[in-house]
């Protein structure tokens, strides 16, 4: 008896626990923890950044690191799309050592141009274009019969070179003889005579081939004559230090990048340097992506471009070489200017590219 009451008790304790482990939990039990998502609103980026500012204009340092970290790691869902915080400005709010007046201007400038940012327009989907291009991209069923192609003989790639320096032969050959024919309707009949002919094709041809090598020569010689005297215009330009190399806006995009070449040319990597910055700070002016001040400082125009220039790296990089170069060092090497160099060309053709679409 005592057995069959225990098999009994063990029977219904195990029926609780299974219907126990089917029933959903009770409601305000708290959920399973789930990951933080990793983007912010627009919003509460600004908001952050406002809280940054405040800290660092109280001089409380350690909290402005702990919020500039934090921000750091999140991407910013904005009306022109997804794009990461700021890392460069973070970065240096959370390195730093003091709370200067510089690093808040750049959280300032920085809450302003996002503000500034207009929003995205949103325009409603074309129905029937997207239909079209379903239509479009359905492929059709492969239809029974016909001939299937066949690949022709591949020529081997000697061949093929010895048959087009045949053919261009025989063209230059056609060309030659047909001048020749016309040189000789401007001498007397009694020169075309059949005896002579052939003697006078000869003289003719000499004639044109002397008449070629000079024209090669000559133009060989004023290249070689324009390499040799191309560093003299760059030796007598202005000197080093003068008012003119130090405004950006003494000359124009075009002017900066082909005075920098010159000044390659002549091994002033340094000043090439400078020239291909100054080409980007005006290509940026023409195009109304920055506004020239003469008080503003080069990271205070970094941290007025919007991030949504896919370039923004670019000249945040070339910002900081410019100023490792210019200013950190008395020389500067061909490696230096070569990144430079690549660097603001590419930011330059990008601003054309948005200027001309």
């Amino acid at each position: 008896m005592k057995r069959v009451i225990a098999a009994i008790a063990f029977l219904v304790v195990l029926c609780g626990v299974v219907r126990a482990s089917g029933e959903p939990p009770p409601e305000g039990a708290p959920e399973a923890r789930t990951t933080p998502p990793s983007t912010i609103p627009l919003d509460q980026y600004i908001a952050s950044l406002e809280r940054i500012e405040a800290l660092l204009a109280a001089n409380q340092l350690d909290g402005a690191r702990v919020e500039a970290r934090r921000v750091a790691a999140f991407d910013v869902d904005s009306p022109q799309g997804r794009f990461h915080a700021d890392a460069s400005l973070l970065e240096a709010v959370a390195n730093a050592s003091r709370a200067d007046v510089q690093l808040q201007s750049r959280v300032a400038v920085t809450i302003e141009e996002i503000r500034r940012t207009p929003p995205a327009k949103t325009t409603p989907a074309d129905t029937r274009l997207l239909q079209r291009v379903a239509n479009e991209q359905e492929v059709p069923e492969l239809v029974q019969g016909g001939d299937v192609p066949v690949t022709p003989r591949t020529i081997p790639m000697m061949e093929r070179i010895a048959q087009s320096l045949a053919a261009a032969w025989e063209w230059i050959a056609d060309k030659l003889s047909r001048f020749l024919d016309w040189l000789l309707d401007f001498f007397p009949d009694s020169i075309k005579r059949p005896g002579a002919t052939g003697g006078m094709r000869w003289i003719v041809g000499a004639l044109v081939v002397v008449i070629v090598l000079l024209i090669v020569f000559l133009a060989l010689e004023v290249r070689r004559r324009a390499r040799r005297a191309s560093p003299s215009g760059v030796e007598t330009s202005e000197p080093l230090g003068s008012k003119r190399d130090e405004d950006p806006l003494s000359r124009g995009a075009t002017e900066w990048e082909r005075y920098a070449a010159q000044l390659a040319d002549a091994g002033r990597f340094r000043e090439a340097i400078r020239a291909w910055y100054h080409a980007v700070l005006v290509t940026c002016y023409s195009a109304g992506v920055l506004h020239y001040r003469k008080s503003r400082t080069n990271w205070e125009y970094v941290s007025a471009l919007a991030p949504s220039f896919a370039w923004r790296p670019e000249l945040i990089g070339l910002t900081r070489r410019f100023e490792r170069e210019w200013y950190g060092s008395d020389q500067s090497s061909a490696d230096a200017l070569e990144d430079c160099r690549r660097r603001a060309r590419t930011i330059i053709d990008s601003v054309r590219l948005r200027g001309a679409a």
